[in-house]
């Protein structure tokens, strides 16, 4: 995210000296992804002070030329300029070189477009039981995973049973039916997607601000589906950059940015209502402390839920760092004939051809759980046409799939690491099997000639789409958070990320996570009479 000149000031409102002493503030927003921005433009919007901490600081200017060397490389915009061999050559010994300090960032596919925005896994590791990997994708940079060029940008509502699945191996989310859809539509509007409403079934439409149509090629693509499976439903994927709420935050003159904050504390008064959160500064290890009486803990899934365990704050239900989850991915790469239409064409970024629940293709609609399919499909020139496809489907939440603060290691900061045990079951690799086959289906009907078609499911934590482990709930017996994302061990305390999932469905999270934070929004306006400065008063239509 580019530094505009209301960042620099919200960056200097909350520098060493502003914060040198005990400082309070409206609100606290911790992380600045997608949640954290959007928490801290509603709130500032309302006429809030809030401060926003973020771990992310700057890589050093060694890492930094390293990083701006690998990008260069990696830009699309390099193709039609460097020769192929010597692009693939360089690209390869910079992911190598790139490995000494990030052998598990280098593992993701973004990685080379930006490297200085993951983090540094000797400084941050983490440790995983012997035979059971996990890829722990993370960025530390304002605007989060999302502003990562190659990031899918991919923006889809929940339905129905994804709330509430039929086969009883997850627990309904504690939402009214459409409680989420005036939510869903505040984080649509901000977004500006583009894309169409086509009234799939099991996809449901979204505010649109750019309507599309489909390119030649996608055209081709969705109709050869169409024709083969009548009762498949593709559609163009909804796709928007980068929101800029983070920098629609500071321009209201309300907001203090502190970059470089390892938060490990939240604290809490002797009532159970929280206080005031504790942080480290990642170059001069500093340790700071400012106090607020409504925080918003958006640090992104497994990084709440370890920053819950060292406050203390997991409630009596044992559910915090339990049902860990990750979309299963099977991908298929390929090259295919000459295309209608130009050549070489070059695809915004997140543009594609989406099949929700292509697991239903011949017509069976009972099954409560599925997959999707997210196509790209490009002339490349030379009448060849170059062929992505990635089934995503969901994990089943079982306690078996878990975290805990590793009692031995260490970070850079002192601080124990997540320990990370997480495992496919049965049902995620009888899952994959049917991935695979339909990408093949899929590759045939498209005229493909596959390179590549992984037959067993990514390691967990490949996708990049965790969720769970700080699941919400009616019963804090059972759940982290209660039905407003707020935590039953610390009132004020909201978790908006998607660490608050109770399942995962098999759409991309981020646009789930956006209207549980507008809506977590409200709930504290709503308490402002006796915990803010403000007075009481809902997000009115004009805000949202």
């Amino acid at each position: 995210m580019q530094l505009t000149s209301a960042l620099r000031s919200a960056a200097r409102r909350a520098s060493g000296d502003a914060l040198s002493r005990p400082h309070t503030f409206d609100a606290i927003v911790i992380g600045a992804g997608a949640a954290g921005g959007l928490a801290a433009e509603l709130l500032t919007r309302r006429g809030l002070e809030v401060l926003v901490l973020d771990a992310g600081h700057w890589p050093g200017a060694l890492r930094w030329a390293a990083g701006k060397a690998v990008s260069t490389v990696a830009n699309p915009d390099a193709l039609p300029f460097l020769p192929p061999g010597l692009l693939y050559k360089g690209r390869r010994a910079l992911r190598l070189l790139g490995g000494l300090r990030q052998p598990v960032q280098t593992d993701c596919y973004a990685w080379e477009r930006a490297p200085t925005a993951f983090v540094d896994d000797i400084d941050c590791p983490y440790s995983t039981p012997p035979g059971r990997p996990f890829v722990w994708i993370r960025a530390r940079t304002l605007g989060g995973r999302v502003v990562v060029p190659g990031h899918g940008r991919q923006y889809f509502r929940f339905g129905p049973a994804d709330f509430a699945s039929a086969d009883g191996e997850s627990p309904p989310w504690p939402l009214q039916p459409g409680e989420l859809d005036r939510w869903y539509a505040v984080a649509e509007r901000r977004l500006h997607l583009s894309g169409r409403r086509e009234g799939a079934p099991w996809l449901p439409d979204s505010e649109i601000s750019r309507e599309l149509e489909p390119l030649p090629a996608e055209q081709d693509l969705m109709d050869r589906i169409s024709a083969r499976w009548p009762d498949a439903w593709p559609v163009l994927g909804r796709f928007a950059p980068p929101p800029d709420t983070l920098a629609t935050a500071a321009e209201t003159g309300r907001l203090a940015l502190r970059q470089g904050a390892v938060v490990h504390g939240i604290k809490t008064d002797p009532a159970g209502r929280v206080r005031a959160v504790q942080w480290i500064d990642a170059l001069t290890g500093e340790r700071l402390e400012a106090s607020a009486p409504v925080v918003f803990l958006c640090a992104s899934c497994l990084e709440s839920t370890r920053i819950l365990m060292m406050s203390g704050l997991g409630g009596p239900s044992g559910a915090l760092g339990r049902y860990l989850m990750d979309h299963v991915t099977i991908k298929v790469d390929g090259v295919g004939g000459r295309l209608p239409g130009p050549e070489a064409v070059r695809m915004e970024d997140g543009r594609n051809v989406y099949l929700p629940r292509f697991d239903a293709r011949m017509g069976e609609r009972d099954s409560s759980r599925g997959f999707g399919v997210q196509v790209y499909r490009t002339s490349i020139g030379g009448g060849r046409s170059f062929f992505t496809a990635v089934a995503f489907s969901e994990m089943l939440p079982r306690a078996r799939n878990h975290v805990r603060l590793d009692p031995i290691r260490k970070d850079r900061w002192g601080l124990p690491v997540l320990h990370i045990d997480c495992a496919h079951s049965r049902f995620e690799r009888r899952m994959a099997l049917s991935q695979a086959q339909a990408l093949r289906e899929l590759a045939d009907v498209a005229g493909i000639q596959v390179h590549h078609l992984s037959e067993t499911p990514s390691v967990p934590g490949s996708a990049v789409h965790e969720t769970g482990t700080a699941r919400m709930g009616r019963d804090p017996e059972t759940s982290v958070l209660d039905p407003d994302n707020q935590c039953w061990a610390a009132r004020g305390l909201y978790v908006t990320d998607s660490s608050s999932f109770p399942s995962q469905g098999s759409q991309n999270p981020t646009l789930t996570v956006m209207a549980l934070t507008a809506r977590a929004c409200e709930h504290a306006l709503q308490r402002g009479g006796e915990s803010l400065s403000v007075p009481e008063r809902a997000l009115t239509p004009e805000m949202a």
